[in-house]
């Protein structure tokens, strides 16, 4: 319960440092906000998606952690995360590694995919860059 409540916290906190994507050619998405946090060695990466009540039926949200060493470019990915699906018009998902590498810069990837019935619409965002 406790571990639950600190991620949950780190989540929220996270969401509201980050800016969210807003776009009008999206029919199905209202936002999405991804971010990462990195806490005594440890990495959190959070994505969030909500569509609108009453049209949007289903989401699915799938992170990826990423990292490249300082000072390069060209991100790989360092923990792959599992698709998570909500019966909802919203969605928040979260995935963490403990003990990452120092010298490494790490970001969130997100691929989020909004169903209105049987169609639907696919968005990928990333996180701002942090280091370690």
């Amino acid at each position: 319960m406790k571990r639950f409540l600190s991620v949950l916290l780190c989540s929220l906190l996270l969401l509201s440092l980050a800016a969210p994507l807003v776009s009008a050619r999206f029919s199905y998405t209202n936002y999405t906000d991804t971010g990462i946090g990195i806490v005594s060695g440890k990495a959190i990466g959070v994505g969030d998606l909500e569509g609108y009540q009453g049209i949007t039926t289903k989401v699915e949200i799938t992170l990826t952690l990423q990292r490249r060493l300082k000072g390069t470019t060209g991100w790989s990915t360092y923990v792959s995360g599992t698709k998570q699906t909500f019966n909802n018009w919203y969605g928040t998902s979260s995935l963490s590694k403990a003990s990452i590498d120092k010298g490494y810069e790490y970001r969130t990837k997100a691929v989020y995919v909004a169903w209105s019935g049987s169609k639907s619409e696919t968005i990928t965002d990333y996180s701002p860059a942090m280091g370690y």
